[in-house]
């Protein structure tokens, strides 16, 4: 799987052949955008279609959301996971929960022990991380870049493709709360609001781009995001 030209589809109809057929497998992505972009949903869309179509397996690992609220987001977008046995959601949140003194826990670490047995256990080819900015809120940081920097080395251990849930704030920024996740990842899809006015109102429209691929050839425009029952895609001209 992570021969030189085997690419994970993003799914989103228009975008993929835009990337070379989409992302090399063994990369480490960053999906990031304010909140409302739909980051969740992406991440969720990947892993569902690579599963369904492709035969991946894949594991979503949900820190701070429930699985149910999660399960119930993706299925009004059509994506249900009993279409798919191969596709396993984790509740990091759930685990939050049963566990004694969980602000005493160190969660990087913590997660970084259990990636490693749910490898084990499951074997995923795909993993999604949702995300950064709630497993970060739950631990300490004493030195963000090294700590940082020993997570992102962990998951390229593993020999998968890592999506990587990032909030931004509106007006832009970093990629990543401490900016060095831009330059530790391989690639960044980045999600953006705009307000468009249209006629007496204003409407929030979004918008979809490629900010990094390594060893990719790729535009650096942003195209207007359509999302419903029937899928992603990107309008092109």
């Amino acid at each position: 799987m992570n021969g030189t030209e085997s690419r994970i589809g993003t799914h989103v109809r228009g975008l993929d052949e835009r990337i070379g057929g989409g992302i090399p497998a063994g990369f480490t992505v960053l999906i990031c955008g304010p909140s409302g972009s739909l980051k969740s949903s992406l991440a969720f869309n990947i892993l569902y279609h690579s599963t369904k179509d492709q035969g991946l397996r894949s594991l979503y690992l949900s820190v701070e959301q429930s699985k149910e609220s999660l399960l119930g987001q993706a299925s009004s977008l059509g994506l249900s996971v009993e279409d798919t046995d191969t596709l396993n959601v984790v509740d990091l949140a759930k685990l939050r929960r049963e566990t004694e003194k969980p602000e005493e826990v160190n969660w990087i670490a913590t997660l970084q022990d259990l990636l490693v047995k749910y490898n084990e256990e499951f074997d995923p080819q795909l993993l999604a991380i949702d995300s950064l900015d709630a497993l970060y809120a739950l631990s300490s940081l004493k030195n963000p870049r090294n700590e940082i920097f020993t997570f992102f080395e962990s998951l390229r251990d593993l020999n998968l493709t890592a999506f990587l849930v990032s909030e931004m704030p509106r007006e832009g920024g970093f990629f990543g709360k401490h900016g060095v996740e831009e330059f530790l990842s391989d690639g960044i899809i980045h999600l953006r609001l705009k307000e468009v006015e249209v006629g007496r109102t204003t409407s929030v429209r979004r918008f979809i781009g490629i900010a990094k691929m390594r060893g990719t050839k790729h535009e650096l425009d942003y195209y207007p995001l359509l999302v419903d029952k029937s899928g992603f895609e990107v309008l092109v001209e």
